[in-house]
């Protein structure tokens, strides 16, 4: 919806793909659909996959974890990285999510900064 907000807001094309990373495709897929139907329709539009596992709580617990240190969680270091994130996950909800997705959920929760580049 962010990307939605900023087309209905004047923000261009190339803006709207630099500042959230998206292909210039989406971007443009996304502003046929709002042309047509307004934010409506752009909320309307299914992103695929299955329903996600984690509800609101689980969801709050990692954005908790990332905001802290590693080491509150048994780690070596303060930095979080997708592994440890990933491990920390399984070990809690016992389900173990691609490195692609997790990192997804730490960017979905605004905590995606928190992810060093190391893939320890």
């Amino acid at each position: 919806m962010t990307a939605g907000k900023m087309l209905v807001d004047g923000a261009t094309l190339d803006d709207v793909a630099y500042q959230l990373h998206l292909s210039m495709p989406t971007v443009k897929r996304y502003e046929a659909l709002i042309k047509c139907g307004g934010l409506d329709a752009l909320r309307e539009l299914s992103v695929g996959g299955r329903t996600s596992s984690l509800d609101q709580t689980t969801r709050e617990w990692i954005a908790s974890a990332l905001r802290g240190s590693a080491t509150s969680y048994g780690f070596d270091s303060d930095a979080w990285t997708n592994a440890r994130l990933r491990s920390l996950i399984e070990g809690e909800i016992g389900i173990r999510f691609s490195r692609v997705y997790v990192w997804q959920i730490a960017t979905n929760l605004g905590l995606g900064h928190r992810l060093s580049k190391s893939r320890e």
